[in-house]
């Protein structure tokens, strides 16, 4: 009762019906393997039959002498073994499956046809009387002309072959209710094949006669039982058979104890009857014993079909036990849990959906079973990237997880969904199966996450932007401090050096000419021409002069000529031939980058030679400064702490250009410094934008 409760409350478990399927289907799988195993058997019944049948006729006519004789076992004649051969070949052409199957079924109702001419021409000749048709036909057939064969057929053997060729015929044609007529007329074609058997057996001749003078051959009547037998096999799908093929209770009893009966009654009864000839017993006790063998057959039979029913029903009801006891935990666990579970076949319908996930989609299961992704989720977007993931999931055979937002009644969410294919028994791609987990609570962290640490990126490019635009602005105010103070030493210390120098040339007029004041003589112009030179040299290292009255390219020659002088190191240059106009702010830019990687070499390079290269475009300059050095590493490139390098970057970046650097070991330095001839200088704000 216990066991009837838990299904009954089951029942209306969406989960709880597909496992119902799955054993229905099981259940059709080992019936499939039953009419398989059918079809195979009447196959190999017919082709027996063909094969002795064949025997037979080639041995009648190219007179062949068979091991055994005729008084051991009669055999059947020519035209009756031509018949069998007719009829098997049309049963095992009907019987095949490949194929053009119409062309083959045709071939099988035309030797069907060719089966009831031979049979009926055989009757109406023992009716008429006279040589039959197909005697005429064999006669011609024989090697040697004098042989005489048997002509006509038996008349029950050719009442039989009428009854085959019928069922041939009609093999799959039915009436209402599938009352297949082919199955009846095989059952009438045992019937009588059965007949002359059991009088072989019994030794009665008027059974082997069947009212007519001679009896019917006893391979005829075993050839007759299998043929029958095997037009029932043919067709394992037909209302009659397949109670037999069924994997049903009644279908394994009809299997396991028919055919022990039926053994077991022919035995018995043979015995009785080999009893009363035997002198045993009086023939007047037969009726009595027989009874009494059956009655204890019967119910032996029975008794022992019972109790294999009584195992297997045991045995179904502790299956159906534990088939209650995993839907049970199955649907406690599909039920109990708020993360929606799925499974959808092939064609991407709903087959199930646990509480959660209907809850999720606002639907009941008779509203969203069997339904597609569009007819469930309002939009059809999102049906279409979910029905996309199913079906790479199916093609590819691989689990995955994935992250998808859809639009719910409840509003948006976002789910982590686990989907895997869903295999059937023979390894084929079923559906898909998926367990989806809400993550919307966590998507919205990540998500406000994500736009602190863009505003945290704006504020701090926006700070950046203010300290590159103050430190620019500060480099401004140092350079128009440099010209100020290079425009004093040059207007106030160079007029007083010059009227210093003046004043002193007439001071020499009147110094005596004796060696000590002439030795003072020359150290007062020489004291004096060196501080003339070191104030020139302080001006130019502020304001350089050629690069205000001649430019960019006076200048980079005047600096690299300075600093050979100072440094004794080779320093070559190749400099654009026409004359070049810039803008002020980059010539003063590039001259102070190139003072500055100058004196970078002078320290740190220990080079011997040192190559400038600017090239102009239309709208890019390119300075480029080699050195044949010891080279430097990529973390000195990256040091932050190294104010030179980083002050090139700035000077480039603020003025819309990069500095790019090249080293090796041993093999020198190369900088590019790259800027745009138009200087588009961003405010702060619109760098923090960008």
């Amino acid at each position: 009762m216990n066991n009837i409760e838990s299904e009954t409350a089951a029942s209306g478990n969406p989960h709880y019906q597909d496992l119902l399927k799955t054993r229905a289907l099981d259940s059709l799988a080992s019936t499939k393997t039953y009419v398989w195993r059918t079809t195979a058997a009447a196959l190999a019944v017919s082709t027996l039959v063909f094969a002795v049948a064949a025997l037979v006729l080639v041995a009648c006519l190219y007179q062949i002498t068979l091991p055994f004789s005729e008084s051991q076992l009669p055999l059947m004649r020519a035209n009756t073994a031509a018949g069998f051969l007719l009829a098997t070949a049309s049963l095992i052409v009907q019987c095949l499956v490949v194929g053009p199957r119409r062309l083959i079924k045709f071939f099988g109702k035309l030797l069907a046809v060719l089966l009831l001419a031979l049979a009926v021409a055989a009757l109406m000749q023992d009716l008429m009387g006279g040589a039959g048709w197909l005697d005429a036909v064999l006669a011609r057939l024989v090697s040697q002309p004098s042989l005489h064969l048997p002509i006509g057929l038996h008349p029950m053997v050719a009442i039989g072959f009428i009854f085959a060729g019928s069922a041939l015929l009609l093999l799959d044609f039915h009436l209402g209710k599938a009352q297949y007529v082919a199955e009846y007329l095989a059952i009438i074609l045992l019937f009588l094949s059965a007949i002359p058997l059991l009088g072989y057996l019994y030794n009665v001749s008027a059974m082997t006669q069947m009212v007519y003078a001679t009896s019917i051959p006893l391979l005829s009547a075993l050839a007759f039982l299998l043929f029958g037998l095997a037009l029932m096999m043919s067709r394992p799908r037909h209302r009659l058979m397949a109670i037999i093929t069924r994997h049903a209770p009644g279908g394994q009893m009809l299997r396991r104890s028919l055919p022990q009966m039926l053994i077991l009654l022919i035995a018995l009864h043979w015995l009785a009857d080999w009893g009363t000839r035997q002198g045993l017993y009086d023939r007047s006790s037969l009726p009595p014993l027989l009874t009494l063998v059956d009655s204890v057959l019967v119910l032996f039979i029975f008794w022992r079909a019972g109790g294999k029913v009584d195992l297997e029903y045991g045995a179904r009801l502790q299956s159906a036990a534990e088939l209650a006891e995993a839907t049970a935990l199955l649907i406690a666990v599909s039920d109990n849990t708020n993360d929606p579970i799925f499974v959808k076949d092939h064609q991407g319908r709903l087959i199930f959906a646990n509480p959660a996930c209907l809850r999720r989609l606002g639907l009941s299961w008779e509203l969203a079973k069997n339904r597609r992704s569009r007819e469930i989720l309002p939009l059809t977007e999102d049906a279409d990237r979910v029905d996309q993931d199913d079906a790479r999931i199916m093609n590819g055979g691989v689990s995955e997880t994935l992250a998808q937002t859809v639009q719910l009644p409840e509003g948006i969410v976002t789910f982590q969904t686990t989907k895997s294919p869903w295999f059937g028994q023979q390894g084929q791609v079923m559906g898909v199966v998926g367990i989806a987990t809400d993550i919307s609570e966590r998507k919205r962290a990540e998500d406000s996450l994500k736009q602190r640490e863009l505003e945290l990126e704006r504020t701090i490019a926006h700070r950046t932007a203010l300290l590159r635009e103050l430190a620019n602005h500060m480099e401004t105010i140092r350079e128009e401090e440099k010209r100020a103070i290079a425009r004093e030493l040059h207007d106030n210390m160079g007029a007083s050096l010059t009227a210093l120098s003046m004043h002193l040339e007439g001071v020499y007029k009147i110094l005596p000419e004796n060696e000590h004041w002439q030795n003072r003589r020359g150290q007062m112009q020489t004291l004096l021409a060196s501080l003339v030179a070191t104030t020139r040299r302080i001006q130019t290292e502020l304001r350089p002069n050629m690069l205000e009255l001649f430019g960019l390219k006076a200048a980079i020659v005047e600096q690299l000529e300075d600093f050979g002088a100072r440094t004794e190191i080779l320093c070559k240059s190749s400099l654009p031939d026409e004359d070049i106009t810039i803008d002020h702010r980059i010539e003063i830019a590039v001259y102070r980058m190139l003072q500055e990687i100058l004196n970078n070499v002078s320290k740190h390079a220990h080079a011997s030679q040192v190559e400038v290269i600017l090239d102009i475009d239309e709208d890019r300059l390119a300075l480029t400064v080699r050195d044949n050095g010891v080279g430097m590493s990529q973390e000195r490139f990256e040091n932050t702490s190294t104010h030179g390098l980083r002050g090139l970057n700035e000077r480039a970046t603020y003025l819309g250009g990069k500095v790019r650097f090249s080293s090796a070991k041993d093999k020198g330095t190369a900088v590019v410094i790259e800027l745009p001839l138009s200087v588009q200088v961003q405010n702060s704000g619109e760098q923090a934008q960008a």
